[in-house]
């Protein structure tokens, strides 16, 4: 079995219990036939939301892959879940539930916390260390991942906090701040693209559903809002990071490497001595999800997501970074850039200098 299909297994897996423990505590609490229902099976429905549910969600989608920061969803939601579908009778005889939901967040919180210290004790290394690096260019973000893959190398927790630092650093730092390569080529690849008004649609959206949202979910439930509030606060300042990270962040090639940033959302450091061609694309314009599987998509998002340009075939597999610390794989790259003819050549022509020299 590939890891692609024993990943789709346990999501399917995943899926299947959870319907199953909805669709068991919803009949248990809608059908009068079962009614009163005992103390006993609701204490059974507590356990399934607040430990069952999470426990799958760990074993099946979040270890091996995501941060553990993901159970505190997981655990907020199982808690919606139960608080809609166990009766109110029921639900508030066990009134100490909302402090476990807060203390799991605070577990999490203060392992967070001790990131950030292990970060800031090492932070005059890793200031002196990036300043090195950076000399001052607007790679924001694969500089700091350079310099935390060298003091804190293959932590997972740390590629979490790489993700909220650089959302917070090009949603509110960088409105004044202009592209700036000092080693290598720069090719743009957003200007003759609608990326900009796709996240600002967005965001006048998400402004728009805060207002209206919060406005009667406050009338009904305080947290519910004000946990609504946070997530759309947290999502206007993603959009804005992803539109200031596609102005600053070009595509870059240096003698020995290209280094492809889309957004502040995924990248990829890819050595020229891998690429085996770069040719212009000649594939279907929609590409499946089996294609997808080890491919790289380079392109923004757009309103009408044109047919790319480029495809980049690569020696052997190398590996993309998303948010979170999610990475991938990857045998080719689809990628768009503003002036296609200067990247192509310019491209071709690196590639066949590498092989020289390494001949």
């Amino acid at each position: 079995m590939t890891n692609t299909n024993a990943k789709r297994t346990k999501l399917l897996l995943f899926f299947i219990f959870i319907s199953f423990i909805l669709t068991a505590n919803f009949i248990l609490y809608s059908i009068p036939i079962l009614e009163p229902v005992p103390s006993g099976a609701v204490i059974g429905s507590i356990l399934d939301f607040m430990i069952v549910i999470p426990l799958l969600a760990y074993f099946f989608i979040i270890r091996k892959r995501f941060s553990l920061k993901y159970m505190g969803v997981v655990i907020i939601a199982a808690y919606g879940a139960a608080y809609f579908i166990i009766p109110n009778e029921h639900f508030s005889q066990y009134s100490f539930l909302p402090y476990i939901v807060f203390l799991s967040e605070g577990l999490l919180i203060l392992v967070e916390l001790f990131i950030i210290y292990k970060v800031i004790s090492k932070l005059p290394r890793l200031i002196r260390n990036y300043r090195s690096i950076s000399n001052q260019d607007s790679l924001f973000q694969f500089n700091v991942r350079k310099t935390l893959q060298i003091h804190l190398p293959n932590n997972r927790l740390v590629a979490v906090f790489l993700t909220e630092v650089s959302m917070f650093y090009y949603s509110l730092f960088t409105w004044r701040r202009k592209a700036n390569i000092q080693n290598g080529y720069s090719y743009t690849y957003h200007k003759k693209s609608s990326v900009n008004a796709v996240y600002i649609m967005l965001i006048h959206a998400t402004v728009i559903e805060s207002i209206g949202l919060h406005y009667f979910l406050h009338q009904w439930n305080e947290m519910a809002s004000y946990i609504l509030l946070f997530i759309n606060v947290y999502a206007i300042l993603y959009f804005l990071a992803e539109i200031h990270a596609s102005r600053l962040t070009p595509f870059v090639l240096t003698t020995d490497r290209l280094l492809l940033q889309t957004g502040f959302s995924k990248s990829m450091d890819l050595p020229l001595a891998k690429i085996k061609e770069i040719k212009y694309y000649d594939g279907p314009e929609k590409l499946n999800k089996r294609e997808m599987n080890n491919l790289f998509d380079a392109r923004v998002i757009d309103f009408f997501q044109e047919k790319p340009q480029f495809e980049i075939n690569l020696k052997e597999p190398q590996e993309v970074n998303f948010n979170y610390g999610i990475k991938k794989e990857v045998k080719r790259i689809i990628l768009n850039v503003d002036d296609p003819e200067v990247f192509y050549q310019a491209v071709q022509k690196s590639i066949v200098k590498n092989e020289t020299v390494s001949e």
